[in-house]
């Protein structure tokens, strides 16, 4: 649940107490509380990035035959590579990874890239709108 940082305290408390009792109350063992900074998730913006990257891919291997650990493919779609590098990184979705896990990843991918290829992978950087924090 989020609470902007203007937000009063005891309001919040009056909001989250009824439910916070009828859970604790309900509760065989007891029940877990996490208070944590609220972090931004990624943007739309760096999504595109992501898809740009993806594109760049696909634009890479038609050029060169080059693919990522060495994939038997006969064709590459950046829907296929999304799917590959989710996997690779043992990801279920990036919708839900913070601004800064989001460029920890496509860093990640360009970065494999660059080493698999032993430097041809030229990467592709983001505008000013990817880099939120």
């Amino acid at each position: 649940m989020f609470f902007h940082k203007a937000a009063n305290i005891d309001g919040i408390l009056k909001f989250i107490r009824p439910k916070l009792e009828v859970t604790l109350n309900s509760s065989k063992y007891g029940i877990d509380v996490e208070i944590k900074k609220h972090s931004r998730t990624r943007s739309t913006e760096q999504n595109k990035y992501l898809w740009a990257i993806y594109k760049h891919i696909v634009e890479f291997w038609e050029k060169t035959g080059f693919i990522v650990d060495n994939l038997p493919l006969r064709f590459i779609t950046s829907d296929f590579l999304h799917e590959y590098f989710k996997n690779r990184f043992d990801l279920r979705t990036t919708t839900k990874m913070t601004t800064a896990e989001f460029m920890n990843y496509t860093d990640g991918i360009q970065n494999l890239m660059v080493e698999q290829s032993k430097g041809e992978y030229d990467p592709i950087y983001p505008d000013g709108n990817y880099q939120e924090f």
